[in-house]
C-alpha cells in the first residue's frame, strides 16, 4: 500500500469512527428530551408530577448505561481497527440503526412501566442491537484478524459472545416476563456484567508467552 492509499485509508477509517461517536452522542441527548418538568403549583412543587417522572428517570437511567455498554463495545471492537474496508462500514450502520431507535422505545417504556408491550419492545431493540454488535465484530475480525493486525478463532468466538451479552440479558428479561414476572424483567440488564464476567473468566484467550 503506497503512502497515498495509505492516507486515505486512515482517514476513511478516522470517518466511521467519529460518525459512529457522534451518533452515540446525539442518541444519548435525545433520551433527556423525554424527561419534561413538572408543573409547579405551589412553593415546594408538586408530589404528584414528580412521582410521575419516575418512570421516565428510571427508564433513562437504564438506557443511558447499556447505551454506554454499547459504546464502550464497540471501543473494544474497533480500537485494533488497522485498515478501512465497506463490509465493515455496513456492518457497523446497520449496528447504529437499533442504537438510533432507542430514545424512542426508552419513551414508550417510560410511560408505560406497568404494561409489558412497552418492555417487550425495549428488549426487543436491546436484543437486535446486541445480534448487530456481534455481527460487527465477526465481520471485523473475518479472514483471519487482517483488519485488526491477526486474531485467532478462539479470541474471535470470545469477542462475539461478549458481543451477546445485552442480547442474552434481554432475552431473559422477556422470559422472565413471559412466566408473569414484570417487575423482576425489568431488572434483567443487571445481568449484562455478570455474563460478561463469566465469559471472561471463561473464555478469554490466554496471552501468548514470551
Amino acid at each position: 500500500m503506497d503512502q497515498h492509499e495509505e492516507h486515505l485509508n486512515k482517514r476513511l477509517l478516522d470517518r466511521m469512527l467519529f460518525f459512529t461517536d457522534a451518533v452515540f452522542a446525539i442518541v444519548l441527548t435525545l433520551m433527556v428530551l423525554d424527561l419534561k418538568p413538572p408543573p409547579f403549583d405551589r412553593p415546594f412543587g408538586n408530589p404528584a408530577a414528580m412521582h410521575g417522572m419516575g418512570s421516565h428517570f428510571l427508564a433513562l437511567a437504564v438506557s443511558f448505561t447499556v447505551i454506554g455498554i454499547f459504546w464502550i463495545a464497540h471501543l473494544h471492537t474497533t480500537r485494533r481497527l488497522l485498515h478501512f474496508d465497506w463490509p465493515s462500514v455496513v456492518a457497523n450502520l446497520v449496528f447504529l440503526f437499533p442504537v438510533c431507535l432507542l430514545p424512542f422505545v426508552t419513551a414508550w417504556w417510560g410511560s408505560n412501566l406497568d404494561s409489558p408491550f412497552p418492555w417487550g419492545m425495549y428488549c426487543g431493540v436491546m436484543i437486535v442491537a446486541s445480534i448487530a454488535n456481534v455481527v460487527l465484530v465477526l465481520v471485523i475480525s473475518r479472514d483471519g484478524g487482517r483488519l485488526v493486525g491477526g486474531t485467532t478463532p478462539h479470541e474471535r468466538r470470545y469477542r462475539a459472545l461478549r458481543a451477546a451479552s445485552p442480547g442474552i440479558a434481554f432475552a431473559l428479561g422477556i422470559a422472565t416476563m413471559a412466566a408473569g414476572s414484570l417487575r423482576l424483567a425489568q431488572f434483567c440488564w443487571v445481568l449484562i456484567p455478570l455474563a460478561t464476567w463469566v465469559i471472561g473468566r471463561t473464555l478469554k484467550p490466554k496471552p501468548s508467552p514470551a
